[in-house]
């Protein structure tokens, strides 16, 4: 099976800078997006995007939703009825 990583990790590998890297167990050139080495099969770790916003720096956090209300509680079941004291 063939392995595609996605168009936002292909753009950001490409903007990022080299095409290449080199397998630290061989040191055979590889590209950016290889998964593993054609060489010598050794896996790279998983690419670690850069979250940047731009020239002005660092992506701030996506905001966090409100929590929801809590749903309303369902009212007590009656009791039993009692016997009568003797």
């Amino acid at each position: 099976m063939c392995y595609r990583p996605p168009q936002a990790e292909i753009a950001a590998a490409e903007a990022a800078g080299p095409k290449m890297k080199d397998c630290p167990e061989c040191g055979a050139s590889q590209p950016l997006t290889a998964k593993a080495c054609s060489e010598c099969g050794y896996k790279f770790p998983p690419m670690k995007l850069n979250k940047t916003a731009g020239p002005g720096g660092p992506a701030s956090p996506a905001p966090k939703a409100p929590d929801a209300p809590a749903a309303p509680s369902a009212p007590n079941p009656p009791s039993a009825p009692k016997p009568p004291l003797s």
